[in-house]
């Protein structure tokens, strides 16, 4: 058995009262005061989240070599900028979902699921030549998320991040802070030496006490990515599933030219897809991965995540249907361990902050 890997907050965890649990080959808190209680926190206040586990990939040379590879157009994406888009191969399935930031005019920094580090790195390898730098930095970087409606005036005390707008970052010396996040609220996610983690997670704690913060655990973070309708990689998105069977078509750029994958892509977008990644509103139980999902007694597709939304206060899930049954509003049931929960069809994306 392969020893976990544990972050620089390892310690701080369990000082915290962390459950851990083994996550991406790493050792993860779970939760600390409860999953529904720091869900709320998130919604509500402020929630921080240790996800230092995350890989992040620094690439420096010709921008058109990873551009081939991403649905986003990196070459007129400006430096200070990031974008959240996706890692394809020549048949359009989502190798990796991502977020990637423009350091400079050629250089970026690759941030990516801490399960597909490895298989990321060895995929771009192959497409890039001698001359670019290309190096596997995750060991070097802390990544501590802060998330909720009071986590920019919350930042503000440290940073000043005010004018920063979403998927905008700043570098304060040795540190990234980036107005991005995995929750569907307000956030941001502070990338710096993996040795002075520990430092900011504790400055932060203590400036949050004024504003409600509790840390979060994996937990927290799982309800509410699927509250606001976010992919988790190996559940709505794998290597055999484009992002247009993945319902996630607007990190495609259709403008850019060439990339890996695109023509696959243009042929679905022409002919349609078999398949669509939509919402699910049950009734009388909770759906998990895997459940079988039906309609007029023949099985037309099956649950990705699901769960009971904390701050929804509903049974919610994703699931793969049938595109001639995944029209909104569309009635169906989900087989729970034989027994049979009816649902409707909704957008996937359940919780959406309000606008301030």
């Amino acid at each position: 058995m392969l020893e976990l890997k544990r972050t620089s907050l390892y310690e701080v965890h369990r000082a915290l009262g962390a459950k851990m649990t083994a996550f991406a080959g790493f050792e993860m808190p779970l939760q600390y005061s409860g999953i529904i209680d720091e869900h709320m926190a998130v919604r509500t206040a402020v929630g921080m989240f240790d996800v230092s586990h995350m890989g992040e990939l620094y690439f420096k040379g010709d921008i058109g070599s990873i551009d081939m590879l991403v649905t986003a157009d990196v070459k007129k994406l400006l430096p200070g900028k990031a974008i959240y888009t996706m890692l394809l191969n020549e048949n359009a399935g989502v190798v990796d979902d991502l977020i990637l930031y423009k350091l400079s005019a050629n250089e970026l920094l690759l941030v990516v699921n801490a399960a597909n580090t490895s298989k990321d790195e060895t995929f771009i390898r192959t497409n890039l030549n001698s001359a670019e730098v290309f190096e596997n930095v995750s060991d070097k970087y802390f990544d501590i998320a802060v998330q909720g409606p009071k986590s920019a005036v919350m930042v503000e005390q440290f940073f000043h991040v005010a004018a920063l707008v979403p998927f905008e970052f700043a570098t304060f010396g040795d540190l990234i802070v980036s107005r991005t996040g995995y929750t569907g609220e307000d956030g941001f996610e502070i990338y710096g030496p993996m040795e002075d983690a520990p430092l900011w997670w504790n400055r932060f704690m203590e400036a949050g006490k004024g504003f409600g913060l509790k840390p979060a655990g994996l937990g927290a973070r799982d309800t509410l990515r699927i509250e606001a309708g976010l992919p988790l990689y190996g559940h709505e998105l794998n290597d055999e599933t484009t992002p247009l069977e993945s319902n996630y078509g607007f990190v495609i750029d259709w403008d850019k030219g060439s990339f890996l994958g695109k023509d696959v892509l243009v042929s679905q977008k022409q002919q349609g897809v078999q398949k669509k990644l939509m919402g699910l509103e049950i009734s009388g139980g909770i759906a998990r991965e895997g459940n079988k999902v039906l309609a007029d007694d023949s099985e037309i597709g099956v649950v990705t995540s699901g769960t009971m939304a904390p701050f929804l206060k509903k049974s919610i899930a994703m699931a793969f249907l049938r595109s001639d049954k995944s029209k909104i509003g569309t009635e169906v049931t989900v087989n729970v361990r034989g027994k049979l929960l009816p649902a409707r069809v909704v957008s996937k994306f359940f919780y959406k902050r309000e606008a301030k």
